[in-house]
């Protein structure tokens, strides 16, 4: 009964997870948004108030990523 018990916990962690982060980077796909909102009740509703729409930041981790910097163009 444990490895169940672990199993449903650890999917219920990750629907969290993504929700928050789908939140965070105001990701379009409805579908996938409300799936992990409801598998991840009910901590997705704690997301809901403490993530901001578009704010790249989730929980105090920032999701944004810095610019890749520019090559030089040398000859090899």
């Amino acid at each position: 009964m444990d490895v169940v018990n672990a199993g449903v916990s650890g999917i219920w962690v990750l629907a969290n997870i993504s929700y928050a982060g789908m939140r965070a980077q105001n990701n379009p796909d409805v579908l996938w948004r409300i799936l992990s909102f409801i598998f991840g009740l009910p901590g997705s509703i704690v997301s809901l108030l403490a993530v901001r729409e578009g704010s790249m930041r989730a929980y105090g981790i920032n999701l944004g990523f810095a610019p890749a910097p520019e090559r030089e163009n040398q000859p090899r």
